[in-house]
């Protein structure tokens, strides 16, 4: 069956960002540079050399991937936020807090009617966050 994964895009800031989240979900972080691919370096300013084309952080069930290449203007929306389905409140809280560093909560952390926990944020790097753990 197909899997889908958030694909972010930098504003080269990239290996921070994807770093900062490891540091938050833990995990294992892959990074390849246009330096570290002939070809494209060779097509690239200079300046470029550090970008990441491609990066992976897989952590449990969650893979994300980032990147500091993005064709054309890149827009920070409003319409996408990277959804996290706690298997405990314990967990929510603790990355709920770690996200929220440097960021700006839009929901505290709350009991829903739904039943569950939830919280919104925004990250420091303008990616926007929803957390929820559904209760027994």
């Amino acid at each position: 069956m197909a899997q889908l994964n958030p694909y972010l895009n930098f504003s080269n800031n990239c290996r921070e960002a994807m770093n900062f989240y490891k540091d938050c979900l833990g995990g294992e972080l892959t990074m390849q540079t246009v330096g570290e691919m002939p070809a494209m370096a060779a097509q690239m300013p200079p300046e470029y050399k550090d970008s990441i084309v491609h990066s992976t952080l897989n952590s449990g069930g969650m893979v994300i991937m980032g990147s500091d290449m993005v064709r054309g203007t890149r827009v920070e929306g409003n319409t996408v936020h990277l959804c996290i389905n706690c298997t405990s409140a314990e967990e929510l809280n603790n990355l709920f807090a770690k996200l929220a560093v440097g960021g700006t909560i839009t929901d505290p952390v709350a009991d829903m009617p739904w039943g569950g926990l939830y919280g919104s944020l925004t990250d420091k790097y303008s990616k926007q966050w929803v957390f929820n753990f559904q209760k027994g």
